[in-house]
Formats: C-alpha cells, structure tokens, sequence
C-alpha cells in the first residue's frame, strides 16, 4: 500500500548508528500513553541508547521515558469540559518550552490531543527541531481546516488509518502509513478457560463487559447509565454477570466508590481488559479505542457516549460523518448500535442488551462484520514501522542504505 514501509529486517538493526539521540513525546491521553509506550519500547529495541523526555502518563513512565508533567487525568472532549485543565496546560505548556530550549531534543513526537500538540508543535518550530505526528487526531471527521492545519505543521505524518494517507498527502504532508497498532496489542494473555477461573465466572451464564472510558468525564456521565442499566438487565436476566476493566489507574478509587453504591455485584479488575472483551457476550463500552480494542477481539458491542450540551450541539454541526464509532466509521454502515446523548438511558441500553443477548445470530453476524472491519487496519507488526519512520525522521536511518 502507498506510503507504507517494508517489515523491520535484522540487518536494519546492524546499520543502525550509535549515535546518541533524544526524543521528546507529547500525550494527553491514557491511549495516548499507551500507544507512547509501545512506541518507546520498540525504539528500543533498534537504537537502546536513545533517551526519551516527555509529557503523559505511567506507562510512558514505565517504558523509560522521564516524564516531566503527568496529564493523561486531564484528557477531555469539548470547549467547556476542558476549562479547569487550562491552568495545568499553560504551566505544561511553559514547561515544555523550557525543555525544547534547554535540552534540544533531536525529534518531538506528538499523540493525538490535537488542541494541546499543535501548540508543542508550533514551539518545536519556533527552536527548528522536526515534529512527527503518530496516532493523528480524526481530522476525516472534522472541518477540513483541521486536517489543513496539522499537514502545514508537521514534517511527518504517521498514519494508522489507511484512508488518512490520501488525506494528507492532498494537503502536501508527507505520510507513512504503519497500520493500526492495535493488531499488536488487542490480544489476550490467558486462554477463555483460565479468565473464566481467574474472575470466577460461569462460562454458560451471559458475561457483560462495562467499559465506561478512561476519561473523567466520561466515567461521570456514563458509568451511572450503565450502573442503572446493570439493575434493569439483571432483574430481567437473574444468571447475568457483570465485570469493569480500570481504563485509568488514576480513576481506580473513583470508580470503586461508584460501584459500591451499585445494587448489582460487579467486578472489578485492573488491566485484563482483553480478557473480558474475549469472554464477555457482550460489552457495553464508551465510543474511542475501547470499540477498536473489542473489534481486533470480534467482541459484541453496544456503543454509549454522553457530553454536555454545548459539545455535543456543535459536534452535530461540524461532524462530517454519520457515526462516532470507530467500526462503524470504518466499515461505512452502522454494524454496532450508538446510545448517544439522550438516547443513552439505561431503560434503552438495557433494553437493547436483552435483546441482543437473545438473539445469537445477531451476536454472530455483529462478529463476522467486526472481523473484517479489524482486517482494513493493515497488517501486525505497525509499531515497528512507527519506530522506523520515526527515527527515519531523526536523520539516522535513509532508506537507501538498505
């Protein structure tokens, strides 16, 4: 496919100079650290001695990078959601502007958070240090200005999504097309027999995966809906049981006084969430990765998003697509049903899930839509290709030493 790099061959190992390197990375997002992490770790593994600085959160963190300011708690949608966060974000903002000055890191690399990176963008240039994008915010669903606006401003464009590349290449940016690097990570450790022992559920008794998001806005607005539609579903369906995977660690407390409120038993677990999306009948989730996550796992879905008023009236008129589901987007029909805003009562996302739970063929075919719409993000091995391109655009790879 045009713009997309060749596998990760062991010679390229062997060529790879010893020169030192430092890389700065900017993520906002708990998707956005993850995504950071991994792409540190395969880094890594082709040039150890880079040294990463950066804004984002644990995993990061955990992967090597000295993060200086931990934002991913700070993650919103919408003009309003995100005022108490302003504050923050211009000291962050100073601060990063202090390490681009100071510390002269050879390549900043920039994930998702459109509004927050354009500015690290614009400091990058302002100290002429080159600005990769990986995980481009969804500029195909927005004003065109938009997708105008990062292409002027970056040197490089990692795309995972294959219809981004034209996008961007009409507007003059030079993109390289890795595929989604979910199809590395969307796999489960355990088999279903050792999940189902391990949370101690009944495998022949319906599974029901609550994912309320890993924002703090979305785990206030939805977490409540699916507590209540928990209630309605198991007055109706006694056998049904009920697990929630901590999106956010930051949030874990939070959440856990939420639930304990609940009527209904649910169980928590920190990570594993690929191993309830594999078990589980079905998921009740919030619109973002997490419906990406479960397509790579053909895991059934029903997709719920609430925000405020003003956020989602203007969504309404700048949207330029009909959904707000990732596999829908990518599939280009509504294969997974949205709840979205005042259609997200518990009486209706309880009502839809008896009757998809009733239904097996329609569980079924919802699967087979989802594993082909998991077969459009390219091929495994994209991590390796955003480490490539990456460090390509740091000047010590040429593709014709090849």
């Amino acid at each position: 496919m045009r713009g997309e790099d060749s596998p990760l061959k062991c010679r390229f190992l062997e060529e790879m100079p010893v020169s030192k390197l430092k890389i700065m990375l900017s993520a906002t997002e708990v998707s956005g650290d993850l995504h950071a992490s991994n792409l540190v770790k395969a880094i890594k593994r082709i040039h150890p001695s880079a040294d990463f600085v950066g804004i984002g959160g644990e995993r990061m963190q955990e992967a090597g990078v000295d993060v200086r300011a931990f934002t991913t708690h700070m993650g919103t949608i919408g003009l309003l959601e995100g005022v108490k966060f302003y504050p923050s974000f211009l000291r962050i903002k100073s601060m990063a502007e202090e390490i681009l000055r100071k510390e002269r890191p050879d390549l900043v690399v920039l994930i998702d958070s459109r509004d927050f990176n354009l500015r690290i963008i614009r400091l990058a240039k302002k100290f002429k240090i080159p600005t990769v994008y990986y995980v481009a915010p969804p500029v195909w669903a927005w004003p065109d200005w938009e997708a105008k606006n990062i292409a002027r401003s970056v040197d490089r464009v990692i795309a995972i999504f294959p219809f981004e590349v034209e996008l961007y290449e009409k507007l003059g940016a030079k993109v390289t097309f890795v595929g989604h690097p979910l199809l590395d990570l969307a796999k489960p450790e355990m088999k279903k027999e050792q999940a189902y022992r391990k949370f101690d559920l009944n495998p022949v008794k319906p599974i029901i995966g609550l994912l309320p998001g890993s924002r703090e806005q979305e785990i206030n607005r939805l977490l409540p809906v699916m507590l209540k539609a928990a209630h309605i579903l198991k007055e109706n369906l006694k056998e049904a049981q009920f697990l929630l995977p901590v999106a956010a660690s930051v949030f874990r407390d939070k959440i856990a006084r939420m639930l304990k409120r609940s009527t209904v038993p649910i169980k928590m677990t920190d990570n594993s969430v690929y191993e309830i999306m594999t078990i589980s009948s079905l998921l009740i989730t919030a619109s973002g990765t997490a419906t990406l996550e479960a397509a790579c796992l053909n895991a059934p879905m029903i997709i719920l998003y609430k925000t405020s008023i003003s956020t989602y009236l203007l969504g309404k008129i700048l949207l330029k697509i009909p959904y707000v589901g990732l596999p829908n987007i990518l599939a280009q029909r509504r294969i997974v049903p949205e709840l979205l805003q005042f259609k997200a009562t518990p009486k209706r996302v309880a009502d839809l899930a008896l009757k998809m739970l009733a239904d097996s063929r329609r569980l079924k075919r919802m699967r087979d839509e989802l594993k082909e719409v998991a077969g459009k993000l390219g091929r495994p091995g994209a991590i390796d290709r955003a480490a490539r391109a990456v460090l390509e655009t740091a000047g010590l790879y040429k593709r014709g030493k090849r």
